[in-house]
């Protein structure tokens, strides 16, 4: 099997639950529409020309991990933290975001070669917290957002790495991926 069949049974088999989220517009997956578009966009281009670029290959193969991966743990808090209940789940968007980006940091900073170990522990603390909130059905303070700043910019600092969330990358070049727009 490919990606894209790959992809194209994840939608299959999650169709009902994306969906339901992208009817009611739901803010758990706002942040990362632009993903969405550009995956979708470069799968119709594939199936019509069957290749993408090189470039648009690894567009594709990245967007599409991010939104599995991004998808899973939404579908995860909504099935065993929320009951199926999607307004629960919108109702606590925000901290389901916060620990989105705890998520997308965590991965990052485990693809760099440095030991990180004391850095995970406070990303990790930080997600327990973030945790603790969801537990209860409740969002995050809103000073959570600039504590979570707070812990990873001297990380990023620390061990020169470049951050750039991957859904401000797909922002960007949306743009230029419309499914109207001719291929």
């Amino acid at each position: 099997m490919d990606i894209y069949t790959d992809y194209a049974n994840w939608k299959f088999e999650n169709h009902e639950f994306i969906y339901s989220l992208v009817e009611r517009k739901s803010v758990a997956i706002a942040r990362f529409t632009s993903v969405i578009v550009v995956v979708d966009y470069l799968y119709e281009k594939y199936l019509k020309k069957n290749k993408l670029s090189e470039d648009e290959q690894v567009f594709f193969e990245i967007g599409f991990d991010y939104i599995h991966d991004n998808f899973y743990t939404i579908k995860t808090l909504l099935d065993y933290q929320f009951n199926k209940d999607y307004d629960k789940l919108d109702a606590c968007a925000k901290t389901i975001n916060l620990l989105l980006y705890v998520n997308e940091f965590q991965a990052e900073l485990l693809n760099h070669d440095v030991d990180l170990k004391n850095e995970m522990k406070l990303l990790d603390g930080f997600e327990q917290k973030i945790s603790e909130c969801l537990a209860k059905n409740e969002n995050v303070p809103d000073e959570y957002f600039p504590m979570l700043n707070d812990i990873v910019n001297p990380i990023f600092d620390r061990h020169n790495i470049e951050f750039v969330p991957i859904e401000s990358i797909f922002y960007e070049d949306s743009y230029g991926y419309r499914p109207n727009k001719s291929a």
